[in-house]
């Protein structure tokens, strides 16, 4: 019997507010990196995909592990080193609430989730500043618990934070239901786990179509 859900973040509950392409060409445009949204776009794209994932085995902070690897994948996408403080001025801009936002069934999705009497987390490859993100959202309330990777030392499809994260609810793997939009890193993995896993793939499912 499912007593939980555990869903992802972004690409699930919040989406961008703005495109990454058009972010990065003004912020590094204010740093004098001059670059285009389009090139921009196409450039993270392929360095998101590429890259591998931060390396959690040493004793550092896992914030400090994720930020470095987000400084590395900008790096990459640019093809060159960036000022500290144009890094800076890009990580601030992803921790500030209102560069995302809510997907518009959001809140009726929660509201039947918590009426079906279901404990609700968030599971994701994220750093710390999702939790200021979801709150300045006004969606903490709403869980009971929220893991980021750098909460769990472990990021999707490590089996580790869903472990962490049934650990922390005291629950089993069939006790729970993972919702994401990844085939990779949720679906897939949630199901390689023991959870049962809902695909989000908008717009033909979201997160209502999960919850029915």
């Amino acid at each position: 019997m499912i007593r939980a859900l555990f869903l992802d973040a972004a690409g699930t509950l919040i989406d961008l507010a703005e495109p990454v392409g058009s972010v990065y060409t003004r912020i590094l445009g204010q740093h004098g990196i001059q670059t285009t949204p389009e090139e921009m776009s196409q450039a993270f794209r392929r360095a998101f995909g590429s890259l591998p994932a931060p390396d959690f085995s040493g004793p550092e902070d896992g914030h400090e592990i994720e930020r470095r690897w987000w400084r590395d994948l900008v790096h990459h996408a640019l093809g060159q080193e960036i000022p500290s403080v144009a890094f800076d001025a890009l990580f601030d801009h992803y921790a500030d609430p209102a560069a995302w936002t809510l997907f518009p069934e959001v809140p009726e999705f929660l509201d039947r989730a918590r009426q079906a009497g279901l404990k609700l987390a968030v599971v994701s490859n994220f750093d710390r500043r999702l939790h200021p993100i979801l709150e300045g959202l006004g969606l903490t309330g709403h869980f009971d618990l929220v893991v980021s990777s750098a909460d769990a030392r472990a990021r999707k499809p490590d089996p580790a934070i869903f472990h962490h994260t049934l650990r922390a609810l005291d629950l089993s793997a069939d006790q729970v239901l993972h919702i994401g939009d990844d085939a990779r890193l949720d679906h897939a993995a949630a199901l390689a786990c023991g959870l049962q896993a809902f695909h989000v793939d908008r717009p033909k499912l979201n997160l209502l179509d999960a919850i029915r």
